[in-house]
């Protein structure tokens, strides 16, 4: 296979960041941009000098037989069509988080990767970020021993700005949770190595103008028995924190400061692992570059990506059941959502 063609619909703040890593690989090159706005596409071709067509329309560039992988950067309640008409034109997509906001939209989306039999990745980019990488790897060696509680914290201030403004819509961007927190939700899973079952949350609403509550603290209950702890807030006045916990019968992580013994013998107190952090919400912070190469390296080598679209649902299946907790008093068991 040659260079892989791209295709990109949306074209805000995110959709820069992979204009950036794509234009950057030699594996992929940049062959359209679709926008209802041309001027924002125009902005990203000029800035990197790309020979590529400008769509207000996603017909015409998902019909080309030269576009390989699908972008889909546009608002969350946006997502479904486009993943969907791109797994049917039979390209590989790459979807914001989160992918969808209901479980119906999800269940659409499920069944045209599934029946197409497209790769799919979901922008969940701190995947890529090397204190998460290390604390990976780490718990994959056995360093914490019998891990029995994770717990990950999304902390960043969401007000109704206007730069903020289809953030805070519930219509456009979902809930706090949905939002951002399910990047929280999805490192629980990847550390906690075990799917919810059962999911309790309560939620609050603030001064902060936003149109959902948002704060909403969260525990989760794990098919093998670990237990989980999420926390999601847009009200604090304070700067973004991504928090990490793994706790183990041998070993501990708390941020970037590690306790593993069993792989550092003669360690006697808490270490610093000297790595870049998650501690910005700034997307330009965000390693987009190791989330693109990995696509391109599953495209190229036939692969599947992770996370994939069928694990980002085992994700929003958490968020969707905190919402639902939240709002209804009761803990919610991930069975009764319906996910496919």
């Amino acid at each position: 296979m040659g260079t892989l063609g791209v295709g990109i619909i949306g074209c805000g703040w995110v959709a820069g960041e992979y204009v950036k890593a794509f234009h950057e690989d030699p594996r992929a090159e940049i062959r359209a941009l679709v926008s209802r706005h041309p001027a924002n596409a125009q902005r990203y071709r000029d800035a990197y000098d790309l020979d590529c067509a400008i769509e207000t329309n996603a017909t015409a560039m998902l019909n080309r037989k030269d576009i390989d992988v699908v972008v889909v950067s546009t608002p969350h309640d946006a997502h479904t069509p486009f993943v969907v008409a791109a797994a049917e034109a039979g390209k590989h997509v790459i979807v914001e988080k989160p992918p969808a906001l209901t479980v119906d939209d999800l269940n659409r989306q499920l069944q045209a990767v599934r029946a197409n039999k497209v790769k799919s990745l979901v922008g969940f980019v701190l995947h890529w970020n090397p204190l998460l990488m290390t604390i990976d790897r780490l718990i994959e060696e056995g360093a914490f021993g019998n891990v029995f509680l994770v717990e990950v914290d999304y902390m960043h201030r969401i007000w109704m700005t206007p730069r903020e403004k289809w953030l805070g819509s519930r219509r456009h961007s979902g809930t706090a949770i949905l939002t951002g927190g399910c990047h929280a939700v999805d490192a629980l899973r990847w550390f906690a190595r075990s799917e919810a079952e059962e999911v309790s949350a309560y939620q609050v609403r603030t001064e902060n103008p936003i149109e959902y509550p948002g704060t909403i603290c969260v525990n989760v209950r794990f098919a093998d028995g670990k237990i989980g702890r999420t926390i999601t807030t847009f009200d604090a006045q304070m700067p973004y924190r991504f928090n990490i916990g793994v706790y183990g019968t041998e070993g501990a992580v708390r941020n970037d400061e590690v306790f593993a013994p069993k792989s550092f013998p003669g360690q006697n107190n808490f270490m610093k692992i000297p790595c870049v952090l998650p501690d910005s919400g700034d997307v330009a912070h965000h390693p987009f570059r190791g989330e693109v190469s990995h696509l391109l390296d599953c495209v190229l080598g036939d692969r599947r990506p992770f996370p994939d679209l069928d694990d980002a649902a085992m994700t929003l299946a958490v968020c969707f059941a905190a919402d639902l907790s939240a709002e209804s008093g009761r803990p919610v068991k991930i069975s009764e959502l319906g996910i496919i």
